[in-house]
Parts: structure tokens; C-alpha cells; sequence
């Protein structure tokens, strides 16, 4: 299950599927950050990160975080062959991690690295406001490519 949500509500979602999601590996994309007239900002949420609130309210789910860096315009973008980029996957458990990771993997051009466990997720999210910064100032639609791996 990828949770992809605005990160208001998503503690509400989770807490609703809370049952549904039990046992099953859950990738939470969820980027909380905030915006006003000087741009993107990152939030830090009470847990620590979104991944961390999805952990503590899904205990019976696997929980990872990953596709934090994917451009929504380069994925829907039909004429776009190939994402040149990397999908930081973080968790705690090393199966659903490398079960992700080749999820990431099967985008063209994207390779599914492991990026640590989830207390490091909020470092992952709130890279997301600098991208949008980079994206905003060249008119681009970033990614991540991590070098030497």
C-alpha cells in the first residue's frame, strides 16, 4: 500500500486503515511540509516524520518510506522514457525494504537504494522543500541521483 497523501489528514487516514493495513508493507511517500509567500518549509512532526507517525499508528504494518524525491509531473508524464533518479527506501525491516527497493527499481532510469531506518525519515521528507526550491528557480523537475553506489 502506497500512503500518497497531503500531510494534513494523514494521521486521520492511517488511523481509519489501520486494520486493512495490518501485516501488509506500507510505503509512505508523505512529505510534511508547510508553505507561505517565501516558499516550501519543512514541518516536524511530533513522531519525528510522517513515516514515524505511519509506524506508530499502523504497529501490526511494515512500514517504509520512499519516493519522497519523484517528480508527480515526471511520473505522469507519458513521453518521459526514463526517470533518471534514486528512491531512497528507509525501514526497519530489511524485507520490506528490499521489497521496495526493487518496486523502485522497475521505474526506467530509477534504482531503489536503501537510505537507512526510519528515524532518519525526516531528513528524506524534508529534503523535499529544497527541490521544490531548485524546481521553482530553474523550472525543472528534480530528482535524486546518488553517486559511487
Amino acid at each position: 500500500m502506497i500512503v500518497a497523501t497531503p500531510w494534513e489528514g494523514h494521521a486521520e487516514l492511517l488511523a481509519t486503515l489501520r486494520d486493512e493495513l495490518a501485516g501488509k508493507i506500507v510505503v509512505d511517500c508523505v512529505n510534511p511540509l508547510g508553505f507561505d509567500k517565501k516558499g516550501a518549509y519543512a514541518l516536524r512532526p511530533e513522531e519525528g516524520s510522517a513515516a514515524q507517525q505511519a509506524a506508530a499508528l499502523l504497529s501490526d504494518s511494515r512500514v517504509t518510506a520512499a519516493f519522497h524525491h519523484l517528480s508527480a509531473v515526471t511520473l505522469e508524464d507519458r513521453q518521459i522514457e526514463k526517470i533518471d533518479t534514486d528512491v531512497l527506501v528507509l525501514g526497519d525491516e530489511r524485507a520490506a525494504t528490499d521489497t521496495v527497493q526493487a518496486l523502485a527499481s522497475r521505474l526506467p532510469g530509477a534504482r531503489g537504494l536503501y537510505g537507512g531506518r526510519l528515524r532518519n525519515a525526516h531528513q528524506v521528507e524534508s529534503l523535499v522543500a529544497n527541490l521544490i526550491s531548485v524546481n521553482c528557480r530553474y523550472k525543472a523537475h528534480v530528482g535524486l541521483r546518488l553517486s559511487d553506489v
